[in-house]
């Protein structure tokens, strides 16, 4: 199930902004590549931003 951009920021938010692109795919069940295209739109519109953090990209909300 592909989340909305509300779910999304919300799944988000519960975790503390402490989320990355592997745990967004696990809990929505979707591929790592979907969960980038969903972030990427959301980081065009200013709503999510990405920082690396060693290997792995953790999403937060601004």
């Amino acid at each position: 199930m592909i989340p909305t951009e509300k779910e999304l920021i919300e799944f988000i938010k519960k975790r503390d902004n402490l989320v990355n692109f592997s745990l967004i795919a696990k809990f929505y069940e979707i591929k790592n590549t979907t969960v980038s295209d969903i972030v990427a739109d959301l980081e065009k519109k200013r709503i999510l931003k990405v920082r690396k953090l060693g290997g792995s990209k953790i999403v937060m909300v601004k």
